[in-house]
């Protein structure tokens, strides 16, 4: 009886101090979050961008035109230089809608991928999900569930810049968005890549506007 008392004490204790630490890991990570708000932010807004997409063999270059309706929503418009709109994308806090989008580029999955993949750059990731993953001296990354895998955004130490964006799991990334460069607050160049189709696009800001 005795030693059964003994093991349930060091179990309960066990509980109570693994509760705690879960607590005080939590607290720690948004306050990270909080004091890198700025960074978690749409990493684009009311900017324009030179564009590059490939797309199993196929290649389309115009112009992005990130624009920013309201604190919730966003827009993400792909034009070709003479004006001509390849696709119009909406991103809500709880929506995503397109808008318009070509009939040749009207498929389930590409609409799917290329929402998703330039809804990590008009949309911020949701505060209340942010888990810290292991960092070292010169970066931070913070992870949040998405579905049954997680987005993974990396910072600098201090916060000054977004770096990285992945979306995967712990031992395999699918998408890899590497940021370079500041222009007036806001991603220089940015380079999308996906490891299993091929597809990726590259983005140089041309002006703010």
């Amino acid at each position: 009886m005795a030693r059964s008392l003994m093991l349930f004490s060091l179990w309960l204790a066990s509980c109570v101090m693994s509760s705690g630490c879960y607590v005080a890991r939590q607290a720690r990570v948004m306050d990270i979050f909080t004091q890198c708000a700025p960074i978690y932010a749409p990493a684009i807004e009311n900017a324009q961008y030179s564009a590059q997409i490939d797309f199993y063999g196929k290649h389309l270059s115009g112009l992005f035109v990130f624009k920013t309706l309201s604190d919730t929503v966003h827009r993400v418009v792909f034009m070709n230089e003479t004006g001509f709109k390849f696709f119009d994308f909406e991103y809500g806090a709880h929506h995503f809608t397109v808008q318009y989008i070509v009939p040749s580029l009207d498929k389930k999955m590409i609409v799917r991928t290329l929402g998703s993949d330039l809804g990590y750059l008009a949309q911020p990731p949701s505060e209340n999900s942010a888990r810290e993953q292991p960092a070292n001296d010169t970066y931070i990354i913070m992870k949040f569930p998405q579905g049954k895998k997680y987005s993974y955004y990396t910072t600098d130490k201090k916060c000054h810049a977004l770096q990285k964006i992945e979306a995967g799991t712990d031992t395999h990334k699918s998408l890899t968005i590497d940021i370079s460069g500041t222009k007036q607050g806001k991603p220089e160049t940015v380079n999308i890549a996906h490891k299993n189709i091929k597809l990726t696009m590259l983005l140089r800001q041309i002006s703010n506007g």
